[in-house]
């Protein structure tokens, strides 16, 4: 007997310690989130304010299931539920900062629809611009470069009706039947 009433207490004891974990797993806590971020940096939101700054956060999240869109943008359910979560911590006084930084502890920085401007994410910053420096500079260099073909050629006295063209004698040189028949076309348009 004294073996069942120890077990009922015990039993109790385990299914709300289980139940408390299962809570504190499913939503963070105020003191989990002051671990991961820190302690609000901006008084909470509500309203207005609070709808276009979720909005504007929402925008510069990538979607983990379209990766295409935002959070903002994006009809899946787990965006509308990181949607509601940026709600949430920015309602709690969490800066914008923040809330981004809480995302990428979660799901590394690919979480950002634009990377940091620093290390190796320079370069999606950078290479844009050096092609269409680059391009730029071919182009002009091109133009030039036929520019400099064309005054060269006007410099050039144009061939007199009598004397063959340059292509004349290419061509003479590679089939002597169509020079006899151009020499007799001369000879009868002469007369």
């Amino acid at each position: 007997m004294t073996i069942h009433k120890i077990g009922l207490p015990l039993a109790f004891l385990c299914l709300l310690l289980t139940s408390s974990l299962a809570l504190a797993a499913q939503d963070p806590t105020a003191a989990d989130l002051e671990l991961r971020l820190g302690s609000p940096d901006d008084a909470p939101l509500s309203g207005p304010a609070l709808d276009a700054l979720t909005h504007e956060i929402s925008s510069l999240i990538r979607c983990p299931v379209c990766q295409g869109l935002s959070v903002a943008d994006s009809p899946a359910t787990s965006a509308v539920a990181m949607k509601d979560e940026v709600r949430r911590l920015l309602a709690a006084g969490y800066s914008g900062d923040q809330v981004l930084a809480y995302f990428e502890t979660s799901y590394g920085e690919f979480i950002r629809l634009e990377p940091k401007a620093r290390g190796f994410n320079l370069v999606v910053w950078i290479a844009p611009l050096a092609f269409l420096l680059i391009g730029g500079a071919l182009v002009a260099l091109r133009v030039r470069g036929s520019r400099a073909q064309l005054a060269a050629s006007a410099d050039r006295p144009a061939p007199s009706g009598d004397s063959p063209s340059p292509n004349d004698s290419d061509d003479a040189g590679a089939d002597s039947s169509l020079e006899a028949y151009r020499q007799r076309v001369r000879r009868e348009v002469s007369k």
